[in-house]
């Protein structure tokens, strides 16, 4: 189950549950449209458009019917919208519903089955070549496929 249903409002034995918020959330709703630079901390959800950067030191959760054209620099990004656009993550889910058009470079990646990515991807990285791709730099990325006996 990912990060972005942990905080959901449970029901137990009739007695609502609140979720512990150890972060705080941004939403930007589905008839919202933001231009420019967005940089944040916590928890930031999109169900509408962006357009521009996104720096975020916290969880983004890019909506079904989200619209994003931006370079995203993320520790935790969920996408189950559309992204055009780089993406730098420590980890990165692309759910089925997902559509990436441009390159994705994480620690850690999760693909379901169904997503459409056209661009590069660069996963697993070692510890000094993603901080290197935080920073903006090049860095030597290559990946062996395994060959099917």
């Amino acid at each position: 189950m990912s990060r972005m249903f942990a905080n959901q409002r449970r029901v137990e034995d009739g007695a609502a549950i609140e979720p512990q918020v150890d972060q705080t959330a941004t939403y930007i709703g589905s008839d919202s449209s933001v231009e420019g630079t967005i940089r944040g901390r916590g928890l930031l959800r999109v169900e509408g458009r962006i357009s521009g950067q996104v720096e975020h030191e916290g969880t983004v959760v890019i909506g079904q019917k989200a619209e994003v054209r931006a370079k995203l620099r993320v520790k935790e990004l969920v996408v189950q919208g559309y992204i055009e656009g780089s993406i730098q993550a420590e980890r990165c889910e692309i759910a089925e519903t997902a559509r990436i058009v441009g390159d994705v470079r994480a620690q850690r990646l999760a693909v379901s089955e169904g997503a459409s990515i056209h661009g590069d991807l660069a996963a697993n990285l070692p510890e000094d070549e993603g901080q290197l791709l935080a920073r903006g730099r090049p860095a030597n990325v290559g990946a062996e496929v395994p060959q099917e006996s």
